[in-house]
C-alpha cells in the first residue's frame, strides 16, 4: 500500500504575508536595538525577548511556506507568542509587534479555514503558547537582578 504525503494548499498571498511578517519582525527589532542600545543594556533583557521575537517570526514563516500540515500548529504558537509579548510591552515596544502578531494570526486563521482544519485545537495552541510566553516574561524578569519592582 502506498502512503501519500499530505500537505496543506497555502495562496501565494499566504505565503507573502508570512514573509513579510519575519521581515517586520526584523526590521522592527533592529530598529529597536539599534535606538534603545545607546541608552540602556540590552543583555539579558530587553535582548532576549527581540531575538525570541525575531527567530519565533523566521521559523514559522519558513515551516509556514513549507505546507506542511503539522506545521500549522507553530504559526499559531507563533501569533500566540507574540500577541502576548504585543499585550504586555504595549506600553512601550510591544505596540510595534502588533502587525506581526495579527499577519500571523490571519494566515493561521485563513490557512485552517482553507484546509478545513479544526480550529479549537489551533486556539488552544495558540492560547497555550500566549501563557507560556506571559509566565516566560515574568520569570525573566523576576531573575534579572537589574530589574527594578
Amino acid at each position: 500500500m502506498q502512503v501519500t504525503k499530505q500537505t496543506t494548499i497555502t495562496s501565494p498571498l499566504e505565503r507573502f504575508l508570512a514573509i513579510l511578517g519575519a521581515v517586520v519582525c526584523l526590521i522592527v527589532t533592529i530598529l529597536f536595538w539599534l535606538g534603545l542600545s545607546a541608552y540602556q543594556s540590552m543583555w539579558p533583557l530587553p535582548a532576549l525577548y527581540f531575538i525570541e521575537m525575531v527567530v519565533l517570526s523566521v521559523i514559522s514563516a519558513f515551516i509556514f511556506v513549507r505546507g506542511n500540515p503539522r506545521d500549522q500548529f507553530i504559526t499559531w504558537g507563533t501569533a500566540g507568542v507574540i500577541s502576548a509579548f504585543s499585550i504586555l510591552g504595549a506600553l512601550s515596544v510591544g505596540v510595534f509587534y502588533l502587525p506581526v502578531a495579527l499577519i500571523f494570526a490571519v494566515i493561521s486563521v485563513t490557512s485552517a479555514v482553507r484546509n478545513k482544519q479544526h480550529i479549537t485545537a489551533h486556539l488552544g495552541v495558540f492560547l497555550i503558547a500566549g501563557i507560556a510566553q506571559v509566565a516566560l516574561m515574568f520569570a525573566a524578569i523576576r531573575l534579572d537582578p537589574s530589574a527594578i519592582f
